[in-house]
């Protein structure tokens, strides 16, 4: 093999890699946008989910506040049913 030749694929094997580099580079990119795109989306639903779970709390609490008699006896009979499926184990 001549000095030419190997020249010709040593020029041809960098070229090679560099585009490779670049796909790949482009590739980690796009990645990243979609990884950066779900994040955005997760934390715009958990902050639906924490604000729905402090409207609900509220709400719970607004109710109890209103009404506690029936507040107790709905919890007891909640909790008495509760300890009859237990017991039944």
């Amino acid at each position: 093999m001549g000095a030419t030749t190997t020249q010709t694929l040593r020029e041809q094997t960098d070229e090679a890699a560099e585009r490779a580099a670049r796909r790949i580079s482009d590739a980690a990119d796009a990645a990243g946008a979609a990884v950066r795109g779900a994040s955005h989306k997760v934390t715009a639903a958990v902050g639906d989910i924490g604000d729905r779970a402090s409207a609900a709390t509220h709400d719970l609490t607004r109710r109890v506040e209103q009404q506690p008699l029936t507040s107790v006896l709905v919890a007891a009979g909640a909790g008495f049913v509760v300890g009859l499926l237990m017991g039944r184990r």
